[in-house]
């Protein structure tokens, strides 16, 4: 509820503005006065006031000069002038000084009720986005590391995700390169309790951060693990430095020994955002899970592994290729991935590799609403949810029915998305006869580009969308012929022929017949009908 300071020279005015309005009505709930400007900021000085109305003429402190000496005390008071003198000086000035509104004495209850509604109005949208701005700033942190683990998971489009980070403030290049630390907490902080570790994360968090932020801007979150996550990226999207990165979690690790006596084991990944997110987690992951490596460095590669996996990331990307639908594409480039670990390649290697097409997979499916492991069939599945892989074949196997699998389920979902989007089309030139059924129009309104929509109807209706909206609207006019007593030519407006001639020029070459001479042969019929 809001306070109202009611200023007026006139004592008798400014008593009856205060006690006899119901101002309680439009949310205003304590209701103070004052004879004069130095009573007003006297009482102000006391008790904030969140809305100032004044007389304008006053003795010593005009209402003018009260709205300019309280606003450097309450820059947010919402301020409404009253006068019995119509002034353009008095209005120009009320304008400067952004009075809400400038009534003239004696103003009516009803408007002076109307006015205060509209600003108490304004008052509670202009807290209510303070406050959705101080729970942000207050959440900030934490609902920026939930964004990171939906873009680590793939739940979220790259349109939405770029949307998001533009609204969060992370100026992170799309399809730029970034490197993901991963850190988990060793002897004796994995002993602790969860109080303790929280703040050792925390702690552990603003060191990594420290080290990293010398060259690069960091993305910080935890993992349902509770393991540390930090994204480090360049504004400019181009690779951070891996070796540099690596020397700056050696760094961490002793910091971490000598400062906070423990231990951590930590993972470094190379990896393109946001598609090649999980499998850099992932790879991330398997660094740990080997025993805790200390150095947090991939196993060095030969040459021929190290332009295998450089081949991962190489345009087109395995996830365009896969989301426009690209599917020979696709299979080409996955035979790439896997027929050289054939013969040459490592376990590490391949579970590198599986990692990168299980998370394209993955991002595909979450397109489409499911996680992969519900996509795909219980056998496929089983690799996913933890099943070993034991050689290069069998990844292949498991790579090219997981792709089948994948096609077919997205033709599915095709040709229910189409035969959604062409209903949906029907039911609004069903509706809307009478108006603008342009393809483009109706390509807008179901979100989809003029030519998709001219395809997709033709596809599941055997017509084209002119020849429908013909059809319909000549099947509604024949109805209203029958049932109503409507003129020809109010008809042929409602359906959308403002051109009677041309309306009734349509409806002979649909009906052989005029208008008038279909309405007459329907109501002969019924009367002959009545008759027997």
């Amino acid at each position: 509820m809001k306070s109202l300071l009611v200023v007026d020279d006139e004592k008798h005015y400014a008593d009856s503005l205060a006690e006899t309005i119901p101002w309680s009505t439009v949310g205003v709930s304590r209701v103070l006065k004052a004879y004069s400007a130095s009573e007003a900021l006297a009482l102000m000085e006391a008790s904030p006031v969140d809305i100032l109305m004044t007389d304008i003429r006053m003795p010593r402190t005009s209402g003018l000069e009260l709205i300019e000496l309280a606003r450097r005390r309450l820059p947010r008071l919402k301020c409404l002038l009253l006068t019995g003198h119509a002034d353009f000086e008095y209005a120009r000035k009320a304008i400067e000084l952004q009075a809400l509104d400038y009534l003239m004495k004696p103003a009516k209850d009803e408007q002076l009720l109307e006015v205060m509604g509209r600003i108490v109005k304004q008052l509670e949208r202009e807290r209510a986005i303070e406050q959705g701005f101080r729970i942000y700033r207050d959440n900030s942190a934490e609902l920026k590391a939930g964004l990171l683990l939906k873009a680590l998971g793939g739940t979220l489009s790259v349109e939405t995700l770029a949307e998001k980070l533009k609204l969060f403030d992370l100026p992170l290049p799309i399809q730029g390169r970034v490197s993901l630390c991963l850190v988990r907490l060793g002897p004796p902080f994995d002993g602790q309790d969860l109080y303790s570790q929280s703040l050792i994360r925390f702690a552990v968090t603003n060191m990594l951060e420290e080290l990293l932020m010398e060259r690069y801007d960091c993305w910080p979150a935890a993992d349902e693990d509770g393991n540390l996550l930090v994204l480090a990226y360049d504004l400019s999207g181009a690779p951070p430095d891996p070796e540099w990165v690596r020397e700056r979690i050696d760094r961490l690790r002793r910091e971490v020994r000598s400062l906070l006596k423990g231990e951590i084991s930590a993972g470094e990944a190379d990896c393109l955002f946001p598609e090649g997110l999980l499998a850099g987690y992932m790879a991330a992951k398997s660094l740990l899970d080997r025993g805790g490596r200390s150095s947090g460095r991939a196993p060095e590669r030969n040459e021929e592994e190290a332009r295998l996996m450089r081949m991962l990331y190489e345009a087109p990307l395995l996830t365009h290729l896969l989301e426009t639908e690209q599917w020979e594409e696709a299979e080409a480039k996955i035979r790439a991935f896997v027929s050289p670990l054939m013969h040459s390649g490592s376990s590490d290697l391949m579970r590198d590799v599986f990692f990168f097409l299980s998370n394209a997979f993955q991002y595909i499916a979450n397109r489409g609403g499911m996680t992969l492991a519900q996509m795909l069939s219980p056998r496929q599945a089983a690799f996913v949810k933890g099943k070993a892989m034991l050689h290069a074949s069998q990844l292949e196997s498991w790579a090219l029915d997981s792709l089948r699998t994948l096609r077919d389920k997205r033709d599915e979902e095709s040709e229910d998305h189409g035969l959604a989007i062409v209903r949906k089309t029907q039911a609004y030139i069903r509706k809307e006869l009478d108006k603008d059924l342009s393809l483009t129009l109706l390509a807008r309104r179901v979100f989809v580009h003029p030519n998709h929509l001219s395809k997709l109807f033709k596809q599941c209706t055997d017509t084209t969308v002119s020849q429908y909206i013909y059809e319909q609207r000549m099947l509604k006019a024949c109805e209203m012929l029958k049932h109503t007593n409507h003129k020809i030519y109010r008809i042929g407006e409602s359906i959308g022929y403002p051109n009677t001639n041309w309306f009734i020029r349509k409806f002979r070459d649909y009906c052989q017949v005029t208008p008038q001479e279909f309405r007459d042969r329907y109501r002969s019929g019924m009367e002959e009908e009545a008759g027997e």
